[in-house]
Protein backbone atom coordinates (compact mmCIF):
# COMPACT_ATOMS: atom_id res chain seq x y z
CA UNK A 1 0.00 0.00 0.00
CA UNK A 2 2.86 2.40 0.75
CA UNK A 3 3.91 2.28 -2.92
CA UNK A 4 0.39 2.81 -4.27
CA UNK A 5 -0.36 5.59 -6.72
CA UNK A 6 -2.43 7.29 -4.01
CA UNK A 7 0.56 7.56 -1.69
CA UNK A 8 3.01 8.59 -4.40
CA UNK A 9 0.82 11.38 -5.70
CA UNK A 10 -0.94 12.48 -2.53
CA UNK A 11 -0.91 16.25 -2.11
CA UNK A 12 1.58 16.95 0.71
CA UNK A 13 -0.58 19.80 2.04
CA UNK A 14 -2.79 17.18 3.70
CA UNK A 15 -0.06 16.47 6.27
CA UNK A 16 -0.29 20.09 7.49
CA UNK A 17 -4.04 20.06 8.10
CA UNK A 18 -5.45 20.13 11.61
CA UNK A 19 -8.56 18.19 10.83
CA UNK A 20 -11.81 19.16 12.53
CA UNK A 21 -12.66 16.78 15.36
CA UNK A 22 -16.41 16.60 15.98
CA UNK A 23 -17.80 16.12 19.45
CA UNK A 24 -19.40 12.82 20.50
CA UNK A 25 -22.90 12.03 19.33
CA UNK A 26 -25.86 11.46 21.61
CA UNK A 27 -25.65 7.78 20.73
CA UNK A 28 -22.04 7.63 21.89
CA UNK A 29 -22.86 9.28 25.22
CA UNK A 30 -25.84 6.96 25.61
CA UNK A 31 -23.70 3.88 25.07
CA UNK A 32 -20.88 5.13 27.31
CA UNK A 33 -23.04 5.91 30.31
CA UNK A 34 -26.02 3.61 29.80
CA UNK A 35 -28.51 6.46 29.45
CA UNK A 36 -31.42 6.20 26.98
CA UNK A 37 -30.87 8.47 23.99
CA UNK A 38 -34.17 10.25 24.58
CA UNK A 39 -32.90 11.38 28.00
CA UNK A 40 -29.72 12.96 26.63
CA UNK A 41 -29.58 16.77 26.90
CA UNK A 42 -27.52 17.82 23.88
CA UNK A 43 -25.98 21.24 24.51
CA UNK A 44 -22.79 20.67 22.53
CA UNK A 45 -23.53 21.85 18.99
CA UNK A 46 -25.16 25.29 19.21
CA UNK A 47 -28.42 24.16 17.64
CA UNK A 48 -31.74 26.05 17.67
CA UNK A 49 -33.62 25.21 20.88
CA UNK A 50 -37.00 24.99 19.09
CA UNK A 51 -35.73 23.29 15.95
CA UNK A 52 -36.83 24.29 12.44
CA UNK A 53 -39.93 26.12 11.34
CA UNK A 54 -43.06 23.93 11.00
CA UNK A 55 -43.36 25.40 7.51
CA UNK A 56 -39.89 24.05 6.68
CA UNK A 57 -40.99 20.60 7.86
CA UNK A 58 -44.03 20.82 5.57
CA UNK A 59 -41.82 21.83 2.64
CA UNK A 60 -39.60 18.80 3.23
CA UNK A 61 -42.60 16.47 3.33
CA UNK A 62 -43.81 17.92 0.04
CA UNK A 63 -40.40 17.38 -1.56
CA UNK A 64 -40.21 13.80 -0.26
CA UNK A 65 -43.70 12.98 -1.53
CA UNK A 66 -43.37 14.80 -4.83
CA UNK A 67 -42.21 13.83 -8.29
CA UNK A 68 -39.00 15.88 -8.57
CA UNK A 69 -36.42 13.92 -6.59
CA UNK A 70 -34.93 12.58 -9.82
CA UNK A 71 -34.53 16.12 -11.15
CA UNK A 72 -31.41 18.22 -10.66
CA UNK A 73 -31.93 21.27 -8.46
CA UNK A 74 -31.62 24.73 -9.94
CA UNK A 75 -27.98 25.82 -9.79
CA UNK A 76 -29.06 29.15 -8.31
CA UNK A 77 -32.57 28.70 -6.86
CA UNK A 78 -34.35 32.02 -7.36
CA UNK A 79 -36.91 31.70 -4.51
CA UNK A 80 -34.14 30.93 -2.02
CA UNK A 81 -31.92 33.75 -3.26
CA UNK A 82 -34.79 36.23 -3.09
CA UNK A 83 -35.74 35.08 0.42
CA UNK A 84 -32.12 35.40 1.54
CA UNK A 85 -31.80 38.85 0.00
CA UNK A 86 -34.97 39.99 1.76
CA UNK A 87 -33.83 38.60 5.13
CA UNK A 88 -30.31 40.02 4.79
CA UNK A 89 -31.37 43.42 3.46
CA UNK A 90 -29.34 43.20 0.24
CA UNK A 91 -29.97 42.78 -3.49
CA UNK A 92 -30.36 39.22 -4.85
CA UNK A 93 -27.27 39.65 -7.02
CA UNK A 94 -25.24 40.07 -3.80
CA UNK A 95 -26.14 36.57 -2.53
CA UNK A 96 -24.50 33.26 -3.37
CA UNK A 97 -26.28 30.32 -1.70
CA UNK A 98 -24.16 27.31 -0.81
CA UNK A 99 -24.13 24.08 1.16
CA UNK A 100 -23.82 25.86 4.51
CA UNK A 101 -21.68 28.89 5.26
CA UNK A 102 -18.75 26.51 5.77
CA UNK A 103 -18.69 25.73 2.04
CA UNK A 104 -18.24 29.39 1.21
CA UNK A 105 -15.01 29.72 3.20
CA UNK A 106 -13.00 27.54 0.83
CA UNK A 107 -14.61 29.25 -2.18
CA UNK A 108 -13.50 32.65 -0.91
CA UNK A 109 -9.93 31.48 -0.25
CA UNK A 110 -9.63 29.93 -3.70
CA UNK A 111 -11.28 32.84 -5.47
CA UNK A 112 -9.33 35.69 -3.90
CA UNK A 113 -5.85 34.31 -3.24
CA UNK A 114 -3.25 32.22 -5.02
CA UNK A 115 -1.15 29.26 -3.81
CA UNK A 116 1.42 30.53 -1.34
CA UNK A 117 -0.57 33.61 -0.35
CA UNK A 118 -1.33 34.21 3.31
CA UNK A 119 -4.70 33.62 4.98
CA UNK A 120 -5.05 35.11 8.46
CA UNK A 121 -7.25 33.78 11.26
CA UNK A 122 -7.56 34.12 15.03
CA UNK A 123 -8.10 31.43 17.65
CA UNK A 124 -9.84 30.21 19.68
CA UNK A 125 -12.35 30.18 16.85
CA UNK A 126 -13.31 27.96 13.93
CA UNK A 127 -10.25 25.87 13.06
CA UNK A 128 -11.85 25.37 9.64
CA UNK A 129 -10.54 28.73 8.42
CA UNK A 130 -6.95 27.54 8.64
CA UNK A 131 -7.92 24.10 7.41
CA UNK A 132 -9.46 25.31 4.15
CA UNK A 133 -6.48 27.60 3.59
CA UNK A 134 -3.97 24.77 3.96
CA UNK A 135 -6.02 22.46 1.74
CA UNK A 136 -5.96 25.18 -0.92
CA UNK A 137 -2.15 25.39 -0.61
CA UNK A 138 -2.19 28.80 1.00
CA UNK A 139 -0.15 29.78 4.04
CA UNK A 140 -2.41 29.82 7.06
CA UNK A 141 -1.27 32.11 9.86
CA UNK A 142 -3.16 31.80 13.12
CA UNK A 143 -2.92 34.39 15.90
CA UNK A 144 -3.79 33.17 19.39
CA UNK A 145 -6.03 35.33 21.54
CA UNK A 146 -5.47 35.44 25.29
CA UNK A 147 -8.23 35.42 27.91
CA UNK A 148 -10.75 37.01 28.03
CA UNK A 149 -10.51 36.64 24.24
CA UNK A 150 -11.50 40.13 23.10
CA UNK A 151 -10.53 41.07 19.56
CA UNK A 152 -10.27 44.63 18.26
CA UNK A 153 -9.57 46.26 14.93
CA UNK A 154 -6.14 47.22 16.27
CA UNK A 155 -5.40 43.58 17.09
CA UNK A 156 -6.35 42.44 13.61
CA UNK A 157 -4.55 45.21 11.77
CA UNK A 158 -1.39 44.60 13.78
CA UNK A 159 -1.39 41.05 12.39
CA UNK A 160 -2.12 41.95 8.75
CA UNK A 161 0.92 41.93 6.45
CA UNK A 162 1.47 42.96 2.86
CA UNK A 163 1.15 39.32 1.76
CA UNK A 164 -2.16 38.80 3.61
CA UNK A 165 -4.91 38.18 1.08
CA UNK A 166 -7.82 36.91 3.19
CA UNK A 167 -8.68 37.66 6.83
CA UNK A 168 -11.27 35.59 8.71
CA UNK A 169 -13.08 36.86 11.77
CA UNK A 170 -16.08 35.17 13.39
CA UNK A 171 -18.74 37.34 15.04
CA UNK A 172 -20.15 36.25 17.44
CA UNK A 173 -17.04 34.16 17.74
CA UNK A 174 -17.02 30.42 18.16
CA UNK A 175 -16.01 29.40 20.77
CA UNK A 176 -15.85 32.53 22.92
CA UNK A 177 -19.29 34.00 22.00
CA UNK A 178 -17.77 37.51 21.85
CA UNK A 179 -18.70 39.91 19.07
CA UNK A 180 -17.03 42.49 16.83
CA UNK A 181 -19.10 45.62 16.35
CA UNK A 182 -19.61 47.06 12.83
CA UNK A 183 -17.34 50.02 13.59
CA UNK A 184 -14.47 47.67 14.38
CA UNK A 185 -15.11 45.64 11.23
CA UNK A 186 -15.17 48.79 9.12
CA UNK A 187 -11.86 49.88 10.64
CA UNK A 188 -10.33 46.49 9.78
CA UNK A 189 -11.54 46.67 6.18
CA UNK A 190 -10.38 50.24 5.67
CA UNK A 191 -7.06 49.53 7.38
CA UNK A 192 -6.35 46.47 5.21
CA UNK A 193 -7.53 47.51 1.73
CA UNK A 194 -5.37 44.88 0.05
CA UNK A 195 -7.12 41.96 1.78
CA UNK A 196 -10.56 40.42 1.57
CA UNK A 197 -12.17 40.64 5.01
CA UNK A 198 -14.49 37.72 5.71
CA UNK A 199 -16.92 38.10 8.62
CA UNK A 200 -18.46 34.75 9.52
CA UNK A 201 -21.85 35.47 11.07
CA UNK A 202 -23.42 32.04 11.39
CA UNK A 203 -24.40 32.85 15.01
CA UNK A 204 -25.45 36.46 14.44
CA UNK A 205 -29.22 36.12 14.99
CA UNK A 206 -28.62 35.25 18.66
CA UNK A 207 -26.92 38.62 19.26
CA UNK A 208 -28.85 41.46 20.86
CA UNK A 209 -30.18 43.90 18.23
CA UNK A 210 -28.45 41.86 15.54
CA UNK A 211 -30.03 43.59 12.55
CA UNK A 212 -28.28 46.81 13.55
CA UNK A 213 -25.00 45.11 14.49
CA UNK A 214 -24.51 42.80 11.53
CA UNK A 215 -21.60 43.49 9.20
CA UNK A 216 -24.10 43.39 6.34
CA UNK A 217 -24.89 47.03 7.16
CA UNK A 218 -21.39 47.93 5.94
CA UNK A 219 -21.59 46.41 2.45
CA UNK A 220 -22.51 49.64 0.69
CA UNK A 221 -19.55 51.49 2.17
CA UNK A 222 -16.83 48.85 2.48
CA UNK A 223 -15.63 47.39 -0.86
CA UNK A 224 -13.45 44.52 0.44
CA UNK A 225 -15.95 42.83 2.76
CA UNK A 226 -17.73 39.47 2.43
CA UNK A 227 -20.18 38.24 5.07
CA UNK A 228 -21.07 34.57 5.41
CA UNK A 229 -24.42 33.54 6.88
CA UNK A 230 -26.03 30.22 7.77
CA UNK A 231 -29.47 28.71 8.26
CA UNK A 232 -27.99 26.01 10.50
CA UNK A 233 -28.34 27.82 13.82
CA UNK A 234 -31.35 29.99 14.67
CA UNK A 235 -33.20 28.78 11.56
CA UNK A 236 -32.75 25.18 12.72
CA UNK A 237 -31.62 23.62 9.42
CA UNK A 238 -28.18 22.28 10.36
CA UNK A 239 -29.01 18.86 8.91
CA UNK A 240 -29.77 20.27 5.46
CA UNK A 241 -26.63 22.41 4.95
CA UNK A 242 -27.69 25.74 3.49
CA UNK A 243 -25.97 29.09 3.89
CA UNK A 244 -24.64 31.95 1.80
CA UNK A 245 -21.82 34.33 0.99
CA UNK A 246 -23.02 37.94 0.79
CA UNK A 247 -20.95 40.76 -0.64
CA UNK A 248 -20.42 43.17 -3.51
CA UNK A 249 -21.99 42.02 -6.76
CA UNK A 250 -18.61 41.67 -8.50
CA UNK A 251 -17.24 39.49 -5.69
CA UNK A 252 -20.28 37.22 -5.67
CA UNK A 253 -20.13 36.91 -9.44
CA UNK A 254 -16.52 35.76 -9.24
CA UNK A 255 -17.29 33.30 -6.44
CA UNK A 256 -19.84 31.59 -8.68
CA UNK A 257 -16.99 30.18 -10.79
CA UNK A 258 -15.70 28.20 -7.80
CA UNK A 259 -18.93 26.80 -6.40
CA UNK A 260 -20.44 23.49 -7.50
CA UNK A 261 -23.38 24.22 -9.79
CA UNK A 262 -25.72 22.00 -7.75
CA UNK A 263 -24.47 22.87 -4.30
CA UNK A 264 -27.91 23.43 -2.75
CA UNK A 265 -30.25 20.44 -2.92
CA UNK A 266 -33.96 20.57 -3.70
CA UNK A 267 -34.76 19.86 -0.07
CA UNK A 268 -32.37 22.50 1.30
CA UNK A 269 -33.64 25.16 -1.11
CA UNK A 270 -37.31 24.44 -0.38
CA UNK A 271 -36.92 24.30 3.40
CA UNK A 272 -34.53 27.25 3.46
CA UNK A 273 -36.89 29.47 1.49
CA UNK A 274 -39.87 28.97 3.79
CA UNK A 275 -37.71 29.08 6.94
CA UNK A 276 -36.49 32.53 5.92
CA UNK A 277 -40.05 33.66 5.37
CA UNK A 278 -41.28 32.32 8.72
CA UNK A 279 -40.13 35.31 10.74
CA UNK A 280 -42.35 34.41 13.68
CA UNK A 281 -40.60 31.07 14.25
CA UNK A 282 -37.19 32.71 13.93
CA UNK A 283 -38.25 35.30 16.52
CA UNK A 284 -39.33 32.51 18.87
CA UNK A 285 -35.99 30.70 18.55
CA UNK A 286 -34.10 33.95 19.02
CA UNK A 287 -36.15 34.98 22.05
CA UNK A 288 -35.69 31.62 23.76
CA UNK A 289 -31.96 31.66 23.04
CA UNK A 290 -31.40 35.18 24.35
CA UNK A 291 -33.50 34.60 27.47
CA UNK A 292 -31.74 31.30 28.13
CA UNK A 293 -28.32 32.87 27.62
CA UNK A 294 -29.06 35.63 30.11
CA UNK A 295 -30.43 33.13 32.63
CA UNK A 296 -27.32 30.98 32.29
CA UNK A 297 -25.05 34.01 32.65
CA UNK A 298 -26.78 34.95 35.89
CA UNK A 299 -26.72 31.39 37.22
CA UNK A 300 -23.07 30.79 36.34
CA UNK A 301 -22.16 34.14 37.86
CA UNK A 302 -23.60 32.99 41.17
CA UNK A 303 -22.00 29.55 41.02
CA UNK A 304 -18.78 29.04 42.97
CA UNK A 305 -15.92 27.62 40.94
CA UNK A 306 -16.76 29.07 37.50
CA UNK A 307 -14.97 31.79 35.51
CA UNK A 308 -17.22 32.94 32.70
CA UNK A 309 -15.93 34.57 29.51
CA UNK A 310 -17.77 37.92 29.42
CA UNK A 311 -20.07 39.62 26.92
CA UNK A 312 -21.53 36.49 25.30
CA UNK A 313 -23.62 37.21 22.21
CA UNK A 314 -23.84 33.81 20.54
CA UNK A 315 -26.18 30.98 21.36
CA UNK A 316 -23.60 29.52 23.72
CA UNK A 317 -21.30 30.37 26.62
CA UNK A 318 -17.65 29.62 27.35
CA UNK A 319 -16.45 29.15 30.92
CA UNK A 320 -13.54 27.75 32.88
CA UNK A 321 -14.14 25.48 35.89
CA UNK A 322 -11.84 26.37 38.78
CA UNK A 323 -12.37 23.45 41.16
CA UNK A 324 -11.71 20.51 38.84
CA UNK A 325 -10.09 19.87 35.46
CA UNK A 326 -12.49 20.77 32.68
CA UNK A 327 -12.44 17.31 31.10
CA UNK A 328 -13.38 15.76 34.45
CA UNK A 329 -16.33 18.12 34.67
CA UNK A 330 -17.37 17.26 31.10
CA UNK A 331 -17.24 13.57 32.00
CA UNK A 332 -19.39 14.14 35.08
CA UNK A 333 -21.91 16.03 32.98
CA UNK A 334 -21.96 13.15 30.52
CA UNK A 335 -22.78 10.72 33.32
CA UNK A 336 -25.82 12.90 34.02
CA UNK A 337 -26.80 12.78 30.36
CA UNK A 338 -25.74 16.37 29.56
CA UNK A 339 -23.56 16.90 26.49
CA UNK A 340 -21.20 19.91 26.28
CA UNK A 341 -17.86 20.53 24.56
CA UNK A 342 -14.64 20.44 26.59
CA UNK A 343 -12.21 19.75 23.76
CA UNK A 344 -12.27 23.09 21.96
CA UNK A 345 -9.97 25.08 24.24
CA UNK A 346 -7.74 23.69 26.96
CA UNK A 347 -9.29 24.23 30.38
CA UNK A 348 -12.61 25.58 29.09
CA UNK A 349 -16.12 24.26 28.49
CA UNK A 350 -18.58 25.50 25.89
CA UNK A 351 -22.29 25.01 26.54
CA UNK A 352 -25.07 25.76 24.10
CA UNK A 353 -28.27 27.48 25.17
CA UNK A 354 -31.20 25.08 25.13
CA UNK A 355 -34.77 25.10 26.33
CA UNK A 356 -35.40 26.24 29.92
CA UNK A 357 -35.66 22.60 31.00
CA UNK A 358 -32.39 21.68 29.29
CA UNK A 359 -30.62 24.68 30.76
CA UNK A 360 -31.75 23.74 34.25
CA UNK A 361 -30.64 20.14 33.74
CA UNK A 362 -27.21 21.46 32.76
CA UNK A 363 -26.98 23.73 35.81
CA UNK A 364 -28.00 20.93 38.17
CA UNK A 365 -25.43 18.57 36.66
CA UNK A 366 -22.73 21.24 36.61
CA UNK A 367 -23.16 22.09 40.28
CA UNK A 368 -22.60 18.45 41.15
CA UNK A 369 -19.77 18.10 38.62
CA UNK A 370 -17.82 21.02 40.07
CA UNK A 371 -17.57 19.38 43.48
CA UNK A 372 -14.13 17.93 44.16
CA UNK A 373 -14.41 14.19 44.92
CA UNK A 374 -13.85 13.26 48.55
CA UNK A 375 -10.94 11.01 47.57
CA UNK A 376 -9.12 14.06 46.19
CA UNK A 377 -9.71 16.06 49.38
CA UNK A 378 -8.22 13.38 51.65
Amino acid sequence: MNDSVFVRHANPCVSDVRAYVPGPTAGMISARHGIPVERIVKLSSNEAPLGPSPRAREALRAIAGGDDLHRYPAPYPTPLIEAMARAFGVAPRQVLPAGGSSETWSLIVRAFSAPGDEVLAFEPSMTSYAEVAVMAERRARVIDMAPPFSLSAADVLAAVRSETRVVFVCSPNNTTSRMLEPGEIAAIAHGAPGAVIVVDEHYIEAADDYRRRTALTLLGAVPNLIVTRSLSKMYGLAGLRVGAAVGPEAAVGFLRHFRSKWSVSLAAAAAGTVALLDEEHLADNVAMTRAGREALVRALGRLHGVELVPEAQGGFLLFRPLTRPSLDVVEELGRSGVMVRGDLLDGYIRVSVGTPEQNQAFLDALEAGLRVPAAVLR
